[in-house]
Order: structure tokens, then C-alpha cells, then sequence
């Protein structure tokens, strides 16, 4: 299956950028911070989403990039997570991945928002039901 077929095209920062992740059973992966390129022919080709505070301190650079690989270090000491895109099932409104894959990529400041602060709003465990 592939997402892209009838676009032609495609926006990527409108498209893909700062969008919602999740798999196919509903799993939050987090959103995209940043993409994997290459060149092809002369084209640009997006390789797999990258997800993590070091991607998207990568893609804002300056102080506020520098800020962010800082606080990105206290939740992980890796690279950021890619999700090739072959395991894009859909783009709608958020972009849907395949489930196996939703659930072996994790945001970790995504888990730590939702523990440390969403989880901690009365009512919170109910708002999505």
C-alpha cells in the first residue's frame, strides 16, 4: 500500500512535518520532528520521519536548537527514531503507520509529558473516550 500514489506534488512541511503519529490500533507514537533525505536522479527522496527532541532540534538550530539537543539528552542518549516509509499506511489528518512499527517507536518526551503532566490533570485518563 502506498500513500503517495495519486498526489503528485507534495508539500512536506505541510504534509508530513509536526503531524501526529500513530499506529493502526490507535498506539501514540508521538509527531514528526524531522525527515531523512536523499538525493535520486536529482530529486529528493524522503527515506523514513524521524521522531525525538534531537530531530526537531536539528531542523530549528540556534539557540533554541541547542536548548532543545540539552533537554532532548534527559530523555534519551540515541538518535532519533526512524520510521521508514514503508510503514506509512495513511496520511489524513494524522499520519497512520503500521502497528508493528507504532508500537517498537517510542517519544520518550511524549511519555514523559503524559506522565509527568497530562496524567496528572483530573479527568485526563477519560478525555479520549
Amino acid at each position: 500500500m502506498n500513500p503517495w500514489t495519486d498526489l503528485g506534488l507534495v508539500d512536506l512541511g505541510d504534509t508530513l512535518l509536526d503531524r501526529q503519529i500513530i499506529g493502526e490500533d490507535g498506539t501514540v507514537v508521538g509527531k514528526v520532528d524531522d525527515l531523512e533525505l536523499r538525493t535520486e536522479d536529482g530529486r529528493w527522496i524522503v527515506d523514513a520521519l524521524l521522531v525525538g527532541p534531537e530531530a526537531l532540534a536539528d531542523r530549528l538550530g540556534g539557540p533554541i536548537g541547542r536548548l532543545l539537543h540539552h533537554v532532548g539528552r534527559g530523555f534519551r542518549t540515541q538518535a532519533p527514531q526512524r520510521i521508514p516509509m514503508t510503514a506509512i499506511r495513511r496520511i489524513e489528518p494524522t499520519i497512520v503507520v503500521t502497528t508493528a512499527v507504532a508500537q517498537a517507536t517510542t517519544s520518550p518526551s511524549e511519555d514523559w509529558l503524559r506522565r509527568r503532566v497530562i496524567g496528572r490533570i483530573p479527568g485526563a485518563g477519560r478525555a479520549s473516550r
